[in-house]
């Protein structure tokens, strides 16, 4: 494992996505200079989703096919890029334009730096991701509080704070960008020479299809909850049970640190135990979870949303590398579906609850929830095991 490449595509990661975490707190900036409506802020974000989330794979198919590696650093500089610009927007068609060239930033990331972080992992792959993976965890974390202070030094001017940022970030990766791709030694994966195109693999057979698909579906499963929580436990303290807004944005820092902490320990524990073994536990524990949700108060409500932050996130990396391990010859592919597509249908599923939360109240929020672990546990029990992955590797 080569931890320097690790930090330097971690660090990168949470530079290019602090971007995602940035623009909710840009967009209330915004909002009164353009006089949006929340159709037209719904409109923003859709644009940034789509172009950061959905169109990971179309990415990830690209860093299959070709010598891709200066995505990393064009990536990280094209989020910053677009994220800069949105300060300086002259009108709402701008403002989506921008928005919109830093989602494909955060997508151009993402797949090629998952497989040059898969590369520098060793033998040791989910610990090494989860160092991967943290970065971007940070990153999203971070963005709100950069986003504020950036405001508070300069205004909507203050966004051109996030091209220095990431302007400076993807120089660092350019400089380091051979080190990175000196990082492939896996002979059966060895990439073209710049701008030749790879021969086609072979279309992969059933049983390679059907636990992928499985496999999205628990990560989609995996993000409404994520999402849920993120979104509907501060309405739930203020609305429902009349707390302060701090109180309630303690609680949701909570809920993100224990994120961060469950992926540093989700990874090596998959290498240890195996990849779905963890995914099954964590699906297993956060139905308990979210069925005491409702049911607890004052320091167990603390722990039990600690409890559920380092649970549903902790296998955050270890889904990569499954998908990973699932596609070898297409990690491009397999990093952007479970980056970015799966992960980006968490909005679905957010649109949902929302739906529910009118209908029947706050409460009935985490008690739908608590259908989704068990779908994902329904559907990661059917994965393959770690002898059937190894006997698949034997086989290729």
């Amino acid at each position: 494992m080569n931890k320097k490449i690790l930090a330097l595509l971690g660090t990168g990661h949470a530079v290019t996505d602090i971007n995602q975490g940035a623009l909710p707190i840009i967009l209330v900036y915004l909002q009164p200079v353009f006089a949006l409506n929340q159709l037209q802020v719904g409109m923003v974000m859709l644009a940034f989703n789509l172009s950061s989330s959905v169109i990971q794979p179309v990415f990830g198919i690209l860093s299959d096919r070709f010598r891709a590696a200066w995505l990393i650093p064009v990536g990280c500089l094209l989020a910053g890029l677009g994220m800069a610009f949105t300060g300086y927007s002259p009108s709402f068609s701008v403002l989506l334009l921008a928005a919109l060239v830093s989602g494909l930033g955060v997508a151009a990331y993402h797949p090629e730096g998952s497989k040059y972080a898969r590369f520098a992992s060793g033998a040791r792959k989910a610990s090494g991701m989860s160092l991967f993976s943290v970065g971007g965890n940070v990153g999203f974390a971070a963005g709100p509080v950069l986003a504020g202070f950036f405001y508070g030094l300069a205004g909507l001017q203050g966004s051109a704070g996030f091209l220095i940022l990431n302007g400076t970030m993807a120089l660092l990766l350019w400089l380091f960008l051979p080190a990175i791709t000196g990082m492939q030694r896996n002979p059966g994966a060895m990439l073209p020479p710049a701008g030749q195109k790879t021969a086609k693999p072979a279309p992969p057979a059933a049983k390679v299809i059907v636990p992928v698909i499985l496999l999205v579906m628990v990560v989609i499963m995996r993000s409404w909850i994520h999402f849920g929580i993120v979104t509907f436990l501060p309405q739930y303290y203020v609305h429902y049970l009349h707390q302060s807004e701090a109180y309630a944005a303690s609680l949701t820092s909570i809920f993100l640190l224990a994120g961060v902490i469950g992926t540093l320990t989700g990874g090596p524990a998959a290498d240890r135990w195996g990849l779905k073994n963890i995914i099954v536990g964590s699906m297993a524990i956060m139905i308990i979870l979210l069925y005491l949700f409702t049911r607890v108060d004052g320091v167990l409500a603390i722990v039990l949303v600690f409890l559920a932050g380092f649970a549903v996130i902790s296998t955050f990396a270890v889904t990569v590398v499954f998908g990973q391990e699932l596609l070898p010859h297409n990690v491009g592919l397999a990093s952007g579906l479970m980056l970015g597509f799966a992960i980006g249908m968490g909005g679905v599923g957010t649109t949902l609850l929302g739906w529910v939360a009118d209908l029947w109240g706050l409460p009935s929020v985490f008690q739908v929830m608590m259908l989704f672990p068990v779908i994902g546990l329904a559907l990661s029990l059917l994965l393959p095991s770690r002898a059937e992955m190894a006997s698949r590797a034997e086989n290729r």
